[in-house]
């Protein structure tokens, strides 16, 4: 029997890894201590590339950033996988498997074993380049390249000796073949780690840029509504950024020169980069009840909506935040004085904090007693900017405020908050310490808004809600 598209979608695992955090429980312990997890590159070659004034491309403007660093780590055999045939491949599979597997047993489901059901996977995925395409690119484009530059700085060369040339650059890459070939897609990477685990429903890829893992769970979301699965795994991972991919980023995203982004701040002058992943056990809330297990939110609505980037400032952009806000808002008919917690994109680039901030005031209008009720925070604070798991960081972030009841702070800039966000009239204000969620509603569950958006004009928001044990 398909279920109602007015299902509530309860969450009932969670597994994340980021900057300074192996999981989930340190993750919330770094939330809750107000801990930054900010520093540098660790490739020993970042260094000599760093010109923060030069406008060449094959230039780092910063080294700062949420990295993995030691917690890049994984073991191919607990993924029946041999180091030997890894060679090439796209690492990405790795930070995927470990996490939607971490999701999968917090739930109470262990992979590969019947009582998984019909289950489903999307993944949040928008690397522009990954080891498995850069190894495809060099063993084509960038060898061939290289020789024919050889051959105009030394037109008297045999082609012997170009051959020769080419053979020993090929023999210095991993080699190439039709798995790690694969593995440069993104669907391919949904589609590998769904059969891993022994999943028999439908395994997607969503790029929607820095919208990406919010677009995934409600891809997973409509999944569970439609009776077509009966739980789904939703999440994002981003890669670890190399030097090179940085360098593009910096362009797109205006990296900050200061030692941590300023998000929601007067004094945000750009992001900084960040890596990791998380993931998300969803199924009907009805299920999750009958099952009793454990529900660390509910969410109740996640609206989308698109919006030309290409006018300057920030009214128009901010139009499509706030479809997107409404559009979670209607599917409960919720009212925004109803909502206690925002987890902001906050990205501490000037323009897209300002239009977010424009839109949050629009959407949620002035104060409407003597003090503001409604806590603003943005965790690229602590971990950076993960562009596409930027949005599962806020969300999982969001989920354990409800879960624990408790208003998480945010690692405040050194200079003011902007001014229009915290002025005397604003609804908001940016707690820099936890203190507890006392609701003051009535019998209305604590909620919670997480927005999401990306560059290139698609926006994000989801409304989530603590589980009510009479509802």
């Amino acid at each position: 029997m398909p279920a109602s598209f007015q299902d509530e979608i309860a969450i009932v695992g969670m597994a994340c890894r980021f900057a300074g955090a192996a999981d989930l429980a340190n993750y919330w312990r770094n939330i809750v201590d107000n801990r930054q997890s900010i520093g540098d590159h660790s490739t020993p070659d970042a260094a000599r590339l760093l010109d923060a004034t030069s406008p060449r491309f094959d230039r780092l403007s910063t080294l700062r950033g949420g990295f993995l660093r030691e917690l890049n780590t994984f073991t191919p055999s607990a993924f029946g996988m041999s180091t030997e045939s890894l060679a090439g491949m796209n690492p990405d599979v790795f930070l995927a498997l470990h996490l939607a597997s971490s999701a999968m047993r917090d739930a109470g489901l262990e992979p590969r074993q019947p009582q998984v059901g019909r289950a489903s996977l999307f993944l949040g995925y928008a690397s522009p380049v990954n080891a498995a395409s850069a190894n495809w690119l060099q063993h084509g484009l960038v060898i061939e390249q290289t020789t024919a530059l050889l051959q105009r700085l030394f037109p008297t060369a045999a082609e012997t000796q170009l051959n020769e040339i080419r053979q020993a650059m090929r023999a210095a890459l991993p080699p190439i073949n039709k798995s790690n070939l694969r593995s440069a897609f993104g669907h391919a990477l949904a589609g590998q780690c769904a059969t891993t685990l022994g999943l028999t429903g439908c395994a997607c890829a969503v790029d929607a840029g820095a919208a990406s893992s919010l677009l995934a769970i409600r891809q997973a979301m409509d999944e569970l509504r439609s009776g077509r699965c009966d739980v789904a795994l939703a999440g994002a991972v981003q890669s670890c950024a190399s030097p090179q991919v940085l360098m593009g980023l910096a362009s797109l995203l205006e990296f900050t020169t200061r030692d941590a982004p300023c998000p929601l701040s007067r004094d945000a002058d750009g992001a900084l980069p960040g890596e990791g992943g998380g993931f998300l056990a969803l199924k009907r809330r009805r299920d999750a009840e009958k099952n009793r297990d454990t529900i660390y939110a509910v969410i109740q609505g996640l609206g989308v909506a698109t919006c030309d980037p290409a006018p300057v400032g920030t009214r128009p952009m901010a139009d499509g935040l706030i479809s997107a806000m409404r559009d979670a808002l209607r599917s409960v008919t919720a009212q925004p004085n109803s909502i206690g917690l925002v987890e902001a994109h906050g990205s501490g680039i000037p323009l897209e904090d300002q239009m977010e901030i424009h839109a949050l005031r629009e959407l949620f209008g002035d104060r409407t007693g003597s003090t503001p009720r409604v806590q603003v925070g943005s965790v690229k604070s602590s971990i950076g900017h993960c562009f596409a798991a930027a949005g599962i960081a806020g969300i999982i972030k969001t989920a354990l405020a409800l879960h624990h009841r408790l208003l998480p702070p945010m690692v405040l800039c050194p200079g003011r908050m902007h001014p229009r966000l915290i002025q005397a009239t604003s609804p908001f204000y940016v707690g820099g310490a936890p203190r507890p969620w006392v609701q003051g509603l009535g019998s209305l569950p604590r909620r919670a808004m997480a927005t999401a958006f990306d560059g290139a004009g698609m926006h994000a928001s989801a409304l989530l809600e603590e589980r009510l044990e009479h509802r």
